[in-house]
C-alpha cells in the first residue's frame, strides 16, 4: 500500500485494473492504494473560469465577435461517469460546442 494525497478542492476517481473505474468518489486527504493495481485520477472541483470567443453572423449579415466567460465545475457525484464517458479533458470537449450554439442563438434572437 502507498499513500495517495488528494488536495483541497480536488476529488479522485479510482481506476482498478481488475474492476475498472470504481463508483466511489474519494475526497480530500490521504488514501491508500494498491501499487500497480489501483491508480487515482484526480479532478479539480473548484469553480474555474474559461473564455470562449465566437464569431457569428447577425440578422443583417454582419460578423459579430463575442467572448463568453464561463465559470464551471464538475458535479462531484458524477465524476466516475464523466471520466468513463468523456475523459479527463471534459471541459475542452464539452464547453466550446455548448457555448458556441448558445451564443449563436442569442445573437440571432437579439432585436
Amino acid at each position: 500500500l502507498f499513500p495517495s494525497p488528494v488536495d483541497a478542492g480536488h476529488r479522485a476517481v479510482i481506476f482498478d485494473r481488475f474492476r475498472g473505474v470504481q463508483d466511489v468518489v474519494v475526497g480530500e486527504g490521504t488514501h491508500f492504494l494498491i501499487p500497480w493495481v489501483q491508480k487515482p485520477i484526480i479532478f479539480d472541483c473548484r469553480s474555474r473560469p474559461r473564455n470562449i470567443p465566437v464569431i457569428t453572423g447577425s440578422k443583417d449579415l454582419q460578423n459579430v465577435n463575442i467572448t463568453l466567460r464561463i465559470l464551471f465545475r464538475p458535479v462531484t457525484a458524477q465524476l466516475p461517469r464523466i471520466f468513463t464517458s468523456i475523459g479527463e479533458d471534459y471541459d475542452e470537449r464539452v464547453l466550446p460546442s455548448i457555448t458556441t450554439e448558445i451564443l449563436k442563438s442569442v445573437v440571432v434572437s437579439a432585436p
